[in-house]
């Protein structure tokens, strides 16, 4: 009997130290490459914080409160973690960071974080819904920049601003045999000149609301319209918005722009007014 009573204590002292441990588990990623040019995007699927002092090596910045972006600083760094705890689960993830020009300026989804999936936000003054439906239908008008390379082609359209909001449409058509996946979908601004052997200044900006779904394939003869919206922003003449558009493991890479005169022709849309009203919104890099 007195052995029985001595194993149940042994179960029972070893269940409450799992108990104990589990708020306390790390949990490895993926490395998280980076470049002095390139931000790299961390979606979390929940609210996290970050735990550990980050380095002057490179820039760690809590964009929202499930999305961190990471930049290099100085490209001699030595490969290094960080660590971001989730606010509701209490668990720790240890990201490697190292340097990468190549691998640099993706989006890693952290422990099946989906930042593509359509979710629902407030809004008290518009239903950016009414815009979308608005942008995405009919066909292709205002182009502002277009570029092909190996049977793929794609035009930036439809500039549009909508209450706090500016908008586009991003065309993209194959005609190759070979289908065309995208990986990801960057946008940043840049100078348009900028001197020889300078460091360039780039000011990566993130879509509030897009219509672009992860591992969306092109095929033959194909197209599609996506649309996207960011918040209120502004060019000097020296400036451009540069869109940059990857193929999932090829080289079919597309770099458009959209200028500081192309803002001068700005259609304005007014979205159907709701008190409150939901919005469609999601992130891309």
């Amino acid at each position: 009997m007195t052995a029985i009573i001595k194993q149940n204590a042994m179960k029972k002292s070893f269940i409450i130290f799992i108990l104990g441990a589990w708020g306390t588990v790390s949990h490895a990623q993926d490395t998280a490459y980076v470049s002095r040019d390139k931000t790299t995007a961390l979606f979390f699927k929940s609210a996290v914080k970050l735990i550990s002092k980050p380095t002057s090596d490179f820039d760690v910045t809590q964009k929202e409160d499930a999305l961190i972006t990471i930049k290099a600083l100085d490209a001699n760094f030595t490969p290094t973690r960080i660590k971001v705890q989730d606010v509701n689960t209490a668990k720790v993830y240890h990201i490697p960071v190292e340097y990468s020009y190549g691998r640099a300026g993706k989006r890693i989804d952290v422990d099946g974080a989906t930042p593509m999936t359509i979710r629902v936000i407030k809004s008290a003054e518009f239903n950016y819904n009414n815009v979308i439906a608005q942008l995405v239908t009919g066909k292709r008008k205002d182009v502002v920049d277009h570029e092909k390379t190996g049977g793929i082609k794609a035009w930036i359209d439809k500039l549009s601003l909508a209450g706090n909001r500016i908008f586009f449409r991003l065309d993209i058509r194959n005609k190759s045999n070979l289908p065309y996946e995208i990986d990801f979908v960057r946008f940043y601004i840049r100078d348009l000149k900028a001197v020889a052997r300078m460091a360039t200044h780039e000011q990566e900006i993130v879509p509030l609301i897009t219509t672009l779904h992860k591992k969306t394939t092109i095929g033959h003869k194909q197209e599609i319209a996506k649309v996207f919206g960011f918040h209120r922003f502004s060019l000097s003449e020296d400036q451009a918005l540069n869109i940059e558009l990857y193929e999932r493991n090829g080289n079919r890479h597309l770099y458009l722009q959209l200028k500081q005169k192309d803002m001068d022709d700005l259609k304005t849309i007014t979205p159907a007014a709701q008190q409150p009203v939901n919005a469609i919104a999601a992130n891309t890099l």
